[in-house]
């Protein structure tokens, strides 16, 4: 997306990534920019390395993107910490990451403002008509609490089987788990492992049924990005998925309901219950998950 000539008292500045005394280093580089720009206010995101030497009494605003029960020691090290600055603010990708964090941290200083997504590389389904068997998809990582073998499982059924296919696009330590899986549900005929890919935006309409039953996310990028591309979409009904979608836009199946989770896969046969969801998702990100929504949201928090 081309936003144009940014304001030039806006700096981007990036600590430079080493694996081993990121945190030293980010100390090295918060100083000099701080010495060097003089900015009047800081957002930082992927923050966690340094940002104590930062001025006490500069205007910063600190990202949340995980909820704290996936990363529990840095909400430690927040709570311990963010009253050293006068002038801090918090703001939160989702309601659910503001409630996680609610234990650590003043609530009346943390604003949530969803990520807002340049939709502009993302191909959009055209066709609805089944040809061949339905293509279910998952986009993660690789990890336990990402779900996908709660999906796997689903193929141990004969009737699911004979009509999907399930295509997991992503890589990480949970991958020999989950093949293992396929072997033990016979299911190698019917579930792949398609590794990491570059083109994802591109893909999604190749697909006709998205799937993502993580427990602990965030917000669900990849979710929304197939929602876009107009496929219909299966969660679990929990945080922050019930709070962000209304149910008219997604499917919601009670979590570690695999029965559940069959019936919605055969009702999902039906290329009119796909096409329907598919737009009303695809319409309703469309309206409240832009880049453009998410920039005016940031503008007016600076400006309050």
């Amino acid at each position: 997306m081309d936003w144009g000539d940014w304001n030039p008292k806006i700096e981007f500045k990036f600590v430079p990534y080493t694996k081993y005394f990121q945190s030293y280093i980010a100390r090295i580089f918060y100083r000099i920019w701080s010495i060097w720009s003089k900015p009047d206010a800081y957002l930082i995101n992927f923050l966690y390395h340094g940002e104590l030497v930062l001025p006490k009494t500069s205007r910063l605003y600190y990202v949340l993107h995980s909820p704290a029960s996936l990363i529990p020691n840095r909400y430690e090290f927040i709570k311990c910490n963010y009253k050293k600055f006068n002038f801090l603010s918090f703001i939160s990708v989702s309601a659910f990451v503001k409630l996680e964090s609610k234990p650590y941290l003043n609530s009346s200083q943390n604003s949530v403002i969803h990520h807002g997504l340049d939709f502009s590389n993302i191909n959009r389904k055209t066709n609805y008509e089944q040809n061949g068997k339905i293509k279910i998809l998952t986009v993660a990582a690789l990890e336990s609490w990402k779900g996908i073998q709660n999906i796997i499982s689903a193929f141990n059924d004969i009737e699911i089987k004979q009509n999907f296919e399930y295509h997991i696009i992503g890589d990480g330590p949970y991958r020999e788990q989950l093949y293992q899986d396929i072997k033990k549900y016979n299911a190698v005929e019917s579930v792949f492992l398609c590794g990491r890919k570059n083109n994802v935006e591109s893909l999604y309409c190749n697909y006709d049924i998205y799937c993502q039953l993580s427990v602990g996310e965030a917000f669900g990028l990849a979710i929304i990005e197939s929602m876009y591309a107009g496929l219909p979409a299966i969660v679990y009904n929990i945080p922050p998925f019930d709070l962000i979608f209304p149910s008219d836009k997604v499917f919601k199946i009670e979590k570690n309901n695999n029965e559940q989770l069959k019936f919605k896969f055969l009702d999902l046969l039906s290329s009119i219950e796909r096409k329907k969801f598919g737009l009303n998702g695809q319409k309703f990100v469309s309206e409240s998950l832009t880049i453009e929504k998410m920039a005016n949201d940031y503008y007016d928090l600076f400006n309050s």
